[in-house]
């Protein structure tokens, strides 16, 4: 499943410049915007007219469109989003009202916000159009050329975009095969790069290689900041580096680790890029998504030669990568951390001459008390990668981190605080701005090319998107629930300039490659403060001022606060899951064991993230339970077709196993994977792999279903009990961290909207000022007391509509958790919105605490006839 980080930032489009009528503020020291061309990059070939400043741009490949009506805008909120458009203004502005309830829907969960959206025209004002050339742009060109140097914002490949990787088999050949590696190797006597897509200075970029190898050499005898701004320039093009990049990569050519916490957009990736240069070994760089790895290894630069690993590829393109590996034709290697899973990855990595660095990018994943906890990143431990895989030094990345989630990154990475580099986790270049739902213009709004409007619910997205092309606003919805293809279509439209507005979940921004996105507009409230400088991030690379607008509204925090508790679980069903994954067998060490995700999910009522989290916990925890297996298939469908079944295991040791573990129906026989593979004392993936044999030599065929968690039994533990009370604080524990990210978004909202003083500069929506402090001091991990406290704490009809729900669904087994859910109006994998939200309970009580709602459903079950107490 993919999920959203932040985006490393470290690249920038080819898009031009944003037009900008409120002079920008003056770029911060040694970080001047950079120039780029204002020329477009959509060529129309039958029209080789030019531009002129005064008009708008023709074409005569195509007729020109019928004149539009006026536009009419969203003003709601405090902006305008407008159209480019050469249209007369009206002598009028009209108003358009929504009716109430245009955006009425129903999520799995919960009743649609009904907000109605006023539209106000704005023909009165046109946009205006770009011109051909941009005369400061010139300015600054002629400046630079005057200095004879270019001082950049180290956003990598800023000048000169890289293009899409060309995926070559090894060989050398330009020939037709694809793999999964970019072979960036330089052969022949002329050892020359063209850089052919971007331009730096208005001409084409050359990488001398033998320049940039003996440049490199001289690094690795002394890592001095000359000689490595000798690479930069070499490599990119840039004459400095930016705050925190230097003292990054001379601790990793130290070979000490490092934890590098810098601002969305820094160009975090170059403190590991540079360092590859450098190095000999192999550098591997861990990322969450296989989206953003794909975009890191388009942005790498062309003297590297960089590989993938994921789930995407084929086997054949997986075996190609481990092969160019092996050959040390990589030099950077991409993988996911579900990877350190598996046998062949580790026996390959582990096998080669030197692993020179290993990079986690978005290292906040490790910790359970980051916004963005994945349980396959708690296999990132030191031990892992410093005593398997022998690695000299590990490098953590990441732009958005507390004390506490930086505490348990270093403790989990065994790296010392000495060797923390953290700047300023919010650039400068932000207005910041909270309002609530009601009729507003704000003129900055007006003339941003490229705007986010992010959303937390996908229906959202399509019904916004869906109103702002109906009032000629190029827009396209972005979410999860589209294809991967399509995602990266409307990506690509937004690069490109072909739509101003991208309306997103938290899904979008990942490997963003767009420097002038002027506007980030939050419709909800994002679910915490990282989530939000991340998303804010995502705004004003190019250096300009950007405009990040938050509505508030306390109906999306009740919805938001109660889905933080839709991963909890109780003690009762902790336990009742690990009696299923320890068998009642003392002698069960060493065997292989699965758990069906589907069916246990169900069972457990238990979501298959926390199930997953459960089993790496019991695998990386102070005493290791169990070793964690490759995800697999296990329930096996067989028929036989040459040889009779008795002959066949007459020849076949695994048939015979097969043929007394399995269970004949039709003809077919169906059995456990894991069950036989112990049977024959081999792996599931041995055992899979000798099926596949004879299913070449024709003598069987076979279907396989039901995927499962496996894992090896190390040790069972003595006190079941003892351990289900251990575990459940735990997930307490980190329920009840995520419910807190959540507040201290919601009270740094409210404080600007309604406690703000506005004497420290702020003014009308504007709380730049007071939101900055806020964050900072969330960051810096100062305890803000609750300002508001919106969530109830008491109802007098709660015991009452408990004790008639219970009664009317007599038949049904619940437990405290799982009524207070449903009051919530949460969805779960036993009690599915399908069927429960057609109670008129469900999400009755989103305005009281999940926990009060917990306690008094605990009360009543005591109370019920028949029922125990769980």
């Amino acid at each position: 499943m993919e999920s959203d980080s932040d985006s490393d930032g470290s690249h920038v489009s080819a898009t031009p410049p944003r037009h900008s009528t409120p002079s920008p503020p003056p770029p911060p020291p040694r970080q001047p915007p950079l120039v780029v061309s204002n020329k477009s990059r959509v060529r129309i070939k039958p029209s080789k007219s030019k531009a002129v400043p005064s008009e708008p741009s023709k074409s005569s490949s195509k007729p020109e469109p019928a004149q539009q009506p006026p536009l009419s805008i969203l003003t709601d909120l405090p902006f305008q989003i407008r159209r480019r458009s050469d249209c007369v203004p009206a002598i009028s502005p009209s108003i358009e009202t929504i009716p109430a309830g245009y955006f009425a829907s129903h999520s799995a969960s919960f009743t649609k916000i009904r907000r109605p959206l006023v539209l106000e025209s704005s023909a009165t004002s046109p946009l205006p159009t770009p011109p051909a050339s941009d005369s400061r742009a010139a300015v600054e060109i002629a400046e630079t050329r005057k200095r004879g140097k270019m001082q950049h914002p180290n956003l990598i490949g800023a000048s000169a975009p890289m293009p899409c990787p060309k995926f070559r088999t090894c060989g050398g050949s330009g020939g037709g095969g694809e793999g999964n590696f970019v072979k960036l190797n330089l052969s022949g006597r002329r050892r020359k790069f063209v850089n052919k897509r971007g331009k730096f200075g208005g001409k084409k970029r050359e990488i001398d290689c033998d320049a940039v190898e003996a440049v490199a050499a001289a690094a690795r005898e002394e890592a001095s900041e000359e000689n490595l701004v000798k690479l930069l320039k070499l490599v990119y093009g840039f004459d400095c580096f930016r705050e925190g990049q230097v003292e990054a990569i001379k601790m990793v050519l130290d070979g000490k680790s490092s934890v590098v916490v810098l601002p969305t957009g820094a160009g975090k990736s170059l403190c590991y890029q540079l360092p590859a240069v450098i190095l000999p070994g192999v550098t591997l760089v861990v990322s969450p998504l296989v989206a953003l790895m794909i975009d890191q290894l388009r942005q790498l630069p062309h003297v590297i030669r960089g590989g993938l690993l994921s789930s995407t590829q084929t086997p054949e393109e997986a075996s190609e990568t481990f092969k160019q590996l092996r050959q040390g034709e990589i030099k950077v290697l991409f993988v996911s951390p579900e990877r350190f899973l598996n046998e062949e990855f580790l026996s390959t990595i582990s096998s080669l001459p030197a692993i020179s660095l290993v990079v986690i990018d978005e290292a906040h994943c490790i910790s359970e008390w980051s916004h963005n906890f994945r349980p396959s990143f708690m296999r990132l431990r030191a031990s892992l990668l410093q005593k398997t895989l022998n690695v000299r030094s590990v490098l953590a990345m990441t732009a958005t981190a507390t004390t506490t989630t930086l505490d348990a990154i270093m403790s989990a990475l065994d790296i010392p605080c000495t060797n923390l580099i953290q700047k300023a986790q919010l650039r400068d270049n932000f207005h910041l701005s909270v309002s609530l739902v009601r009729n507003r213009q704000s003129p900055p709004f007006v003339e941003v090319q490229s705007i986010i409007i992010y959303c937390k619910f996908q229906y959202e997205t399509d019904q916004i998107s869906r109103y702002l092309n109906d009032n000629n606003i190029l827009a396209k919805s972005y979410h999860s629930g589209i294809t991967a293809k399509e995602r990266s279509y409307v990506q690509d439209l937004f690069n490109s300039n072909k739509i101003r507005v991208v309306v997103a979940t938290v899904a979008f921004g990942m490997g963003l490659d767009k420097r002038d996105v002027g506007a980030v507009i939050h419709y909800s409230l994002p679910e915490s403060l990282e989530e939000y400088v991340q998303e804010i991030g995502r705004a004003g690379r190019d250096g300009r001022l950007s405009y990040c607008h938050l509505f508030y509204d306390d109906e999306t925090y009740f919805k938001l606060r109660s889905l933080m508790y839709s991963e909890g679980v109780d003690e009762y069903a902790v336990n009742k899951f690990l009696r299923e994954v320890f068998p009642t067998d003392k002698n069960s060490c060493g065997k292989i064991c699965s758990l069906i995700k589907e069916s246990a999910s169900r069972r457990f009522d238990m979501k298959e993230e926390v199930m997953l989290t459960l089993l790496t916990r019991l695998e990386l925890g102070d005493v290791q339970y169990l070793q964690l297996l490759p995800q697999i298939n296990v329930t096996c469908t067989l028929a036989f077709h040459k040889t009779p079944p008795l002959l066949l295991a007459q020849k076949v040791s695994a048939m015979a196993v097969i043929l007394k573990r399995s269970e004949k129906r039709q003809g077919q026989y169906i059995f456990d994977i894991p069950t036989v593979a112990n049977d024959m004392g081999v792996t599931a993936v041995e055992l899979t792999n000798q099926l596949y044999d004879l299913k070449l030599m024709g003598e069987i065929t076979y279907e396989m279903k039901d995927l499962a968690y496996c894992y090896r039994i190390i040790e069972v533990p003595a006190d079941l009990l003892s351990l289900s009370a251990d575990i459940t604080r735990w997930l307490s524990d980190v329920e009840n961290c995520k419910v807190g990210k959540m507040d201290a978004m919601f009270n740094a909202a409210y404080f600007a909207l309604n406690l703000c003083d506005k004497m420290q500069g702020c003014s009308g929506a504007d709380h730049t000022p007071c939101l900055q402090r806020k964050i900072l001091d969330y960051f810096s991990g100062v305890d803000n007391a609750d300002i508001c406290k919106k969530i109830g704490q008491s109802s007098p009809f709660l015991r009452a509509d408990i004790k008639v729900f219970l009664q009317s669904n007599s038949q049904a087994r619940f437990t405290p958790r799982a009524v207070a859910r449903i009051m919530h109006g949460i969805a779960s994998p036993a009690y599915p919105s399908t069927a429960w939200s057609k109670t008129h309970f469900w999400g009755r009580y989103t305005k009281i605490d999940f926990k009060v709602v917990m306690e008094a459903a605990k009360a009543e079950l005591q109370n019920f006839v028949g029922k125990d107490t769980l």
